[in-house]
C-alpha cells in the first residue's frame, strides 16, 4: 500500500508543479500528458506484480524496467514527430522518466532486501 501512496504523491507533485510554475519553468504543453502517461505506466507495472508468481519476482523486476524503457521510447518518438519544440520536450520527458524510474527501482530494492 505504501508504493501506491508514493505513486499518488509523486504524480500530484508533478502536476502541481505544472499548475503553479508553468510560466517560470517554461514547461511544454504536453507536460501533463507525459506525467499521466508515466503514472499510468507505473500503475500497470505495479499491477503486474500481482499476476506474476513470487518465485519470478527478480526476473519480473528486470522485465518491468525493460517494458518501461521500450514503451517510453515509443511514446517519446510519437511525441517528437508530432509536436514542436523538440528539445524542451525531450528534456522534460527524460526528467519525468528518471523520476518515475528512480521511484520504481527504489521500490524494487526495498522488496529485494533480506530480513
Amino acid at each position: 500500500m505504501k508504493k501506491w501512496k508514493q505513486l499518488a504523491l509523486i504524480t500530484t507533485l508533478l502536476l502541481l508543479i505544472n499548475y503553479f510554475f508553468s510560466d517560470r519553468l517554461n514547461l511544454h504543453i504536453l507536460y501533463n500528458l507525459m506525467v499521466i502517461f508515466f503514472a499510468t505506466q507505473t500503475f500497470v507495472l505495479f499491477k503486474m506484480d500481482e499476476w506474476i508468481p513470487k518465485e519470478w519476482f527478480i526476473q519480473s523486476s528486470l522485465l518491468k524496467i525493460i517494458i518501461r524503457l521500450l514503451a517510453s521510447m515509443i511514446f517519446a518518438l510519437v511525441l517528437i514527430t508530432t509536436y514542436e519544440d523538440e528539445f524542451n520536450l525531450v528534456v522534460q520527458f527524460l526528467s519525468i522518466y528518471l523520476i518515475f524510474m528512480v521511484f520504481e527501482i527504489g521500490s524494487a530494492l526495498t522488496n529485494l532486501r533480506r530480513n
